[in-house]
């Protein structure tokens, strides 16, 4: 196992792998593959000009598996083998990559992972009266139709349990709660299937979204529920309070396609994602690599970063191989460098990864800049939205979550209200340490006070003694410090 990088470095760098489409029956091996990956690695960290640093994150944007077409006999089984070889594959990577931190390895679904056979349980044939055709091609292609259209069986079906629906991406969800041993779930229901992950020590923060949304093998579209983009608002408005991290999105379809498909995702959807103040974007399904500066002006203008990798495993796209991502990313300095790995030879089994260039790019690398993080609508000010936010949590009893808000406001802001109410917070919680760490020297009557008691009552009487002869003290006056300055000066012997 070769040790990555740490949280203090500069730059954070990702491994990005897509479209796996793991099944026993592909050619390449998990063994083979994980030794061609971890092969590459050795290569580019070490015999490469430019070298590239080993990945410390891990994004897997899709497609774990190939998935099992519903009448195929015991589709059921054989799906959770496929989920079964992945779990071994994805062990491994987050092993040998990110130290076993799983935590450091986004996972999102993609349209394979889409259950064709609880697809059709949830379904119905309907029989298309002449009659009847005019009302129903209108309701077949309204946005969110019940309705799909077999084009193989020129069949129509109408969804007719919902609940069942719903349940189209459960191999999955059992899959994700197993890797992520219990710690992490995805929702089987379509408003909840986001996960969220939070590395303030790199100064990011990753939303991982489904954009299978409505997504079945008779409706190829991909779109992210609404309801998922509003909760990932909220989740990233909650963090803002007290930091700014660049904001990266994760998602499976590409969001443009020839003007005969459809198996791709509205690129409006894009727009709502970069109102909300996602940064970066990354994606799998198109099974090529692409790199695009996504612009959209609303109140101001701002762009993502958006970059597909190609398929690991699956048939690759034309003029190009199987292949996966490094990128490096700086978030102080809101900058990267893309590097695209592609098949080398044309053993599917065996394969060999190096460096290629993306066209029309004639180097290995693509260096680029991204947007900022933005600044929060009318903050309130963020200042008084925080103190808010304590104030509500000391008059419900929350004491010690109110000074968590408050001690960075009154010690580093240096804020006159967050200081006094940090004060009585830890009156409250009778926490004296922490009035001598957050309180001397003191400011003000209240902080003189409460200094000289914790003092006291810490023993520490070297620095009551020191204290008492600071101007805050003997030249105070406060009726209530005089008096106090006078008890603990005949007990100090000043």
């Amino acid at each position: 196992m070769q040790n990555t990088a740490t949280p203090n470095e500069k730059t954070l760098n990702i491994l990005h792998l897509s479209d796996l489409h793991r099944e026993p029956g592909n050619p390449i091996s998990n063994k083979v593959l994980l030794s061609t990956l971890m092969r590459d690695r050795d290569n580019y960290t070490s015999n490469e000009d430019p070298r590239i640093p080993a990945p410390n994150f891990v994004i897997v944007s899709g497609d774990i598996v190939q998935g099992v077409k519903h009448d195929t006999a015991d589709a059921k089984v054989l799906l959770k083998r496929q989920y079964d070889e992945a779990t071994t594959f994805l062990n491994t990577v987050a092993d040998e990559f990110v130290d076993g931190d799983k935590d450091r390895v986004v996972i999102v679904p993609g349209n394979h992972d889409v259950s064709d056979e609880v697809f059709r349980r949830s379904t119905k044939r309907r029989e298309v009266h002449p009659d009847a055709r005019r009302a129903l091609v209108g309701q077949l292609f309204r946005p969110n139709s019940k309705f799909r259209w077999s084009w193989e069986e020129f069949a129509l079906y109408e969804i007719d349990d919902p609940t069942v629906y719903d349940e189209r991406l459960t191999a999955f969800c059992e899959f994700y709660e197993a890797f992520y041993e219990g710690k992490r779930h995805y929702g089987k229901e379509s408003t909840r299937q986001l996960d969220f992950f939070d590395y303030p020590d790199y100064g990011i923060a990753v939303v991982g979204f489904s954009s299978c949304y409505n997504n079945d093998l008779l409706n190829r579209q991909g779109a992210i529920h609404p309801d998922c983009i509003a909760e990932a608002d909220t989740w990233l408005r909650d963090i803002s309070l007290s930091r700014e991290p660049i904001r990266v999105a994760v998602w499976h379809h590409n969001t443009e396609g020839s003007p005969t498909a459809s198996d791709y995702m509205d690129s409006e959807i894009l727009q709502n994602l970069i109102d909300i103040g996602f940064s970066l974007g990354f994606h799998g399904h198109q099974h090529r690599p692409a790199f695009l500066d996504i612009k959209f002006r609303h109140v101001q203008e701002r762009r993502m970063t958006v970059i597909s990798a190609g398929t690991l495993c699956g048939g690759a796209a034309f003029r190009h191989g199987r292949a996966y991502n490094i990128i490096e990313i700086d978030p102080t300095a809101r900058s990267g460098r893309l590097h695209l790995r592609e098949m080398q030879n044309d053993k599917l089994d065996m394969p060999i990864f190096g460096p290629r260039s993306l066209p029309p790019n004639r180097t290995s690398f693509i260096d680029f800049t991204f947007d900022s993080p933005p600044q929060p609508f009318a903050r309130l000010d963020r200042t008084t939205m925080l103190l808010n936010n304590a104030q509500t949590l000391y008059n419900t009893g929350e004491f010690q979550a109110a000074a968590d808000i408050l001690a960075p406001l009154a010690i580093n802001d240096a804020d006159p209200l967050a200081r006094r109410l940090l004060l009585e917070c830890y009156k409250q919680l009778h926490d004296v340490s922490a009035v001598v760490d957050n309180f001397d020297p003191p400011e003000g009557p209240a902080e003189t006070i409460a200094l000289m008691d914790a003092l006291w009552e810490l023993g520490l009487r070297p620095r009551l003694a020191e204290v008492l002869k600071l101007p805050v003290v003997c030249g105070a006056t406060d009726s209530s410090v005089i008096e106090m300055r006078n008890k603990y000066a005949v007990k100090v012997r000043i």
